[in-house]
């Protein structure tokens, strides 16, 4: 009787990942995003969790747990259940800049990599009202003033701060790091003429663009934005900049396969229908670059050597 309870019960264990992925999901979904509301994180996560609950039949829950660049969000994602339950937003560069500065309880291998959903520019922006019309007059004032002009940004180490640091290395100038919880704070203290300039990415500026309230002076891709025509690049400019941030679904890492191939195929089946498409793209504005499992991690594993190499280039402190 005992070997028979002990058989039945180790093909309860065997079948049961199979069973439970079957009925997949059968409760609400929450994802995570690391930084403020407002902002082109939380802005396209919100949009994606609404054809995402369309295609699951659940609801998904965005829920923002700003601060510390992201890293709150991202240890959370990293040590949630790994039921399929709890997913997350991670960025590059963001979530492997933050443990080359400081020990974190993460690393990149507690990840499972669902799909990219955004891949966008950094930028400069100014406020509209303020003492700066373009970048030649902002970056005269910060060669006239270097250690003065006040540069805003996502937080210590994420995309933008790091844009910042490139930009300041490559052209020699020196600016004030501000940091916020996030690009939206940002943003709004650049408005309120609180802070100088601000570095954040293309979809967090362009209805600011639009409505007036902010004028973007440079990006940093490698060709002009098309929502800034007037922007010149960094490049053109001649300083060797290139920066931006990747924005991507993931579970925890030992999520179950065949929950991980419920989440990739519903995510595939949002990010290329047509009403994702022109609610992300055509209405919000947002940069959409949608990436599978695969060339998501592959993008991540490039991402990281460059970045070990920047953190090299700009002498960058670690803490590890």
């Amino acid at each position: 009787m005992k070997k028979l309870t002990a058989l039945i019960l180790a093909l309860m264990l065997l079948t049961a990942p199979t069973a439970f992925a079957a009925d997949y999901p059968t409760r609400s979904i929450e994802t995570q995003v690391g930084y403020a509301a407002g902002g082109a994180s939380d802005i396209i996560a919100r949009i994606v969790a609404d054809y995402l609950s369309q295609e699951l039949g659940e609801s998904v829950v965005v829920q923002n747990y700003a601060g510390a660049g992201g890293e709150i969000a991202y240890t959370g994602v990293a040590t949630a259940h790994k039921d399929g339950y709890t997913l997350g937003y991670i960025n590059a560069p963001a979530t492997m800049s933050i443990p080359l500065n400081r020990k974190v309880n993460y690393t990149m291998d507690d990840f499972a990599f669902i799909g990219n959903v955004i891949y966008h520019e950094n930028l400069i922006a100014v406020s509209s009202d303020g003492p700066y019309k373009n970048v030649d007059e902002l970056f005269a004032a910060a060669k006239a003033n270097p250690g003065t002009i006040t540069i805003g940004n996502s937080g210590a180490y994420a995309d933008d701060h790091l844009a910042s640091l490139k930009m300041q290395f490559e052209t020699g100038l020196t600016f004030v790091d501000t940091m916020f919880q996030g690009s939206a704070p940002s943003l709004v203290a650049l408005m309120g003429n609180h802070i100088d300039c601000v570095v954040c990415n293309v979809a967090d500026a362009v209805q600011k663009s639009k409505d007036g309230q902010i004028v973007v002076v440079a990006t940093m891709g490698a060709e002009r934005n098309p929502h800034f025509p007037d922007a010149p690049t960094l490049k053109e400019m001649g300083y060797d900049v290139l920066m931006g941030n990747y924005t991507t679904l993931a579970a925890p890492a030992g999520t179950p396969d065949e929950v991980l191939d419920v989440l990739r195929n519903a995510l595939e089946k949002v990010c290329t229908s047509e009403a994702y498409l022109k609610a992300a793209g055509e209405d919000a504005g947002l940069p959409i670059q949608y990436y599978n499992a695969e060339e998501s991690e592959a993008i991540y594993k490039d991402a990281n050597i460059a970045l070990e190499q920047l953190w090299k280039d700009l002498s960058l402190p670690t803490g590890n």
